[in-house]
C-alpha cells in the first residue's frame, strides 16, 4: 500500500496557507488615503427662501405666493429687508394684493411672521391680516386659538383689532359678540374674542 511521503505532504499544506493567505489580501480594500467626507445640510434662512421665491421668474404669480406662504413661519423682517434691499413692503403689497390665495393652511405660517415688523409694513401686515379676519374669521379665530405662543397670538390680534378700528367698532364689537353667543367655541377660541374685544376698547 502506498504512503504518502511526510515531507510531501508538509509541503503541500505550506503551499496551501500561503495561497489563502494571498488570495484574502487581494481581496481585502486598499486603504484611503483621503479622509472620509461628511454630508453638509445647506440651511437657508426663512428670509432667504421667501426671497428666493420672491425673485423667481420661472413661476406663476399664483405659485409664488402659494409657496411664499407655506415658507414665511418664524420670518424676521429686518433680516429679509437686508437681503431684499428693502422689498419688504413691496413683498407684502404682493401678498394682499394676492390675499385670495390665503388658504387657512397658511394662516398658521402667516401668523408666525410678525417679528420686526415696523412703519409701513406692519400698517400692510395688518390689513392682510384684518381683511382675513372679515373673511374667514371662524378659521382665523381657530388659527390663532391654535398658537402657543401667547406674544404672538396677541400680536395678530391687535394687528386685526387695528383693521378694524377703521370701521364702526360699536358695530364690530356686537357682531363679534353676537358671533361669539351663536358658535360653540371651545376656550381658547373664546380667549382669541375677548382679546380681540379688548383690543377694541383700548386702541
Amino acid at each position: 500500500m502506498f504512503k504518502p511521503n511526510m515531507a510531501y505532504l508538509f509541503l503541500m499544506a505550506v503551499i496551501f496557507l500561503v495561497t489563502a493567505c494571498s488570495s484574502n489580501q487581494a481581496e481585502a480594500p486598499a486603504p484611503s488615503s483621503e479622509p472620509p467626507t461628511t454630508a453638509v445640510t445647506d440651511y437657508n434662512s426663512t428670509a432667504e427662501n421667501v426671497f428666493s421665491l420672491y425673485e423667481r421668474e420661472d413661476m406663476s404669480t399664483e405659485d409664488k405666493v402659494t409657496n411664499m406662504l407655506a415658507q414665511l413661519e418664524g420670518m424676521d423682517w429686518t433680516e429679509y429687508n437686508r437681503l431684499s434691499d428693502g422689498k419688504t413692503l413691496e413683498t407684502l403689497e404682493l401678498l394682499y394684493t394676492q390675499r385670495s390665495l390665503i388658504k387657512p393652511e397658511h394662516y398658521r405660517s402667516l401668523f408666525l411672521a410678525t417679528t420686526n415688523l415696523d412703519g409701513a409694513s406692519a400698517e400692510q401686515y395688518t390689513a392682510i391680516a384684518g381683511e382675513l379676519f372679515t373673511r374667514d374669521t371662524e378659521g382665523v379665530v381657530r388659527a390663532l386659538a391654535d398658537l402657543s405662543d401667547n406674544d404672538i397670538r396677541q400680536s395678530v390680534v391687535s394687528s386685526i383689532a387695528y383693521h378694524l378700528g377703521y370701521q364702526d367698532v360699536t358695530q364690530v364689537k356686537q357682531e363679534l359678540e353676537q358671533w361669539q353667543t351663536n358658535k360653540e367655541l371651545d376656550d381658547p377660541e373664546k380667549n382669541v374674542i375677548a382679546s380681540l374685544i379688548a383690543a377694541l376698547n383700548n386702541p
